[in-house]
């Protein structure tokens, strides 16, 4: 499979428009995000199971 730019990744997916391109890494042939950034589509878009998710692995529950 050929390396897919980020900005054709980001037009792929749309929910990933808004998070800057520094909280992307490319690692094995994937797009990875950052906690940060996971942070602010959980918030963003209201998931609560992976708010308490991100709750859990950052020792606040």
């Amino acid at each position: 499979m050929d390396p897919v730019s980020l900005s054709e990744f980001k037009r792929q997916f749309p929910i990933f428009k808004d998070v800057p391109d520094n909280e992307f890494i490319y690692h094995n042939g994937k797009w990875l995000i950052s906690l940060k950034a996971t942070k602010q589509l959980a918030y963003q878009h209201k998931n609560k199971e992976l708010i308490k998710y991100i709750n859990e692995v950052e020792g606040k529950v």
